[in-house]
């Protein structure tokens, strides 16, 4: 048997060369193998069935507090004539006005629409206490301090809860905050203007 000392130059090369070979089918099979995973993730992303259903938008345009506009094609809306002047974030008691509140899904906001008709009203401040525990959850829109979450009553809902965001409606049977968080982190900032506060 020849030694590795006793190795003639040609058969080094061909070692060499073999040794090249195997690490660039190495790397290429990796790459491969890696883009393969991607793609198959991005297929599985693709094909999870989403929170919500789609809205056609109707524009943005900006009105005069008061001023009258075509109907809103949801309710809740998801877009369309709004006021000048947003909400600011939180949980509220009261009601807004929906042209307001259409500003803040055009800046990116999620509101939680929630109706406490029907309900006893231990229910009611129950849904009340995990709807403002699921926003708690939900945090803030990346590095920033921003929220960009409402919770708002609304009494024409037909049962006790929504979601809306710019162009997404949202409506459960009944709360569940996993289901919320998943649409927040969804559709959370993904409107016209998403750097707006």
């Amino acid at each position: 048997m020849v030694g590795p000392a006793k190795l003639s130059n040609k058969e080094m090369r061909r070692r060499e060369r073999r040794q090249r070979q195997l690490v660039s089918r190495l790397f290429w099979g990796v790459i491969v193998a890696l883009g393969l995973v991607a793609l198959g993730y991005i297929a599985w992303q693709a094909l999870q069935p989403r929170l919500g259903i789609s809205v056609p938008v109707m524009g943005s345009q900006h009105i005069q507090d008061g001023e009258q506009h075509e109907p809103y094609n949801s309710d809740p809306p998801t877009s369309g004539p709004h006021y000048v002047e947003p909400a600011k974030p939180g949980f509220y008691d009261e009601a807004l006005l929906d042209e307001q509140l259409v500003h803040n899904l055009e800046h990116g906001y999620v509101i939680i629409w929630y109706n406490c008709t029907g309900l006893e009203e231990t229910a009611c401040e129950t849904l009340k206490e995990e709807i403002r525990g699921m926003m708690d959850q939900a945090g803030t829109v990346g590095l920033s301090s921003a929220t960009k979450l409402i919770a708002v009553p609304r009494l024409s809902l037909p049962g006790p809860i929504a979601a809306t965001s710019w162009g997404r409606l949202y409506k459960p049977e009944t709360f569940n905050a996993d289901e919320l968080l998943t649409f927040i982190k969804e559709f959370r900032n993904k409107a016209p203007e998403p750097n707006a506060p």
